[in-house]
């Protein structure tokens, strides 16, 4: 069973993802409540992760330069640790496309659109 982080923000997104995973049998999710800083890390940390899934967006906890940062530390510490970036390329498209550049770079190990479907995302998370 993969234990995989769930950062995602919008908390009708983020229950509905991490209950899909959680019934796929195939994880043990953590969310991520955004009531302190670090969550994502500390959690990464803990809980020894195989997978982080973060969403990027323009709201300040969530933007593609603290993504970054995030992304810095859980590599440094829980090196094993997929990282994966959720983004609306609809709303956002130039975040989409730097999320994208970030995948090209080696810098993140996924990305998905918030727009596929949560069986799909679930399918594409287990291959990782």
């Amino acid at each position: 069973m993969k234990k995989i982080v769930v950062s995602i923000q919008n908390s009708l997104l983020a229950e509905m993802l991490t209950f899909n995973l959680l019934e796929s049998g195939e994880f043990m999710p953590q969310r991520c409540l955004f009531e302190k800083a670090d969550e994502e890390y500390d959690n990464c940390r803990l809980l020894s992760a195989d997978i982080l899934l973060m969403e990027v967006s323009y709201t300040p906890e969530t933007t593609l330069e603290n993504r970054m940062q995030d992304v810095k530390r859980v590599r440094k510490t829980v090196p094993g640790c997929k990282i994966v970036l959720l983004c609306d390329e609809n709303s956002a498209p130039n975040i989409a496309h730097e999320v994208a550049k970030a995948k090209q770079d080696g810098i993140i190990d996924g990305f998905f659109y918030s727009s596929v479907g949560a069986k799909y995302l679930i399918a594409a998370l287990k291959a990782l």
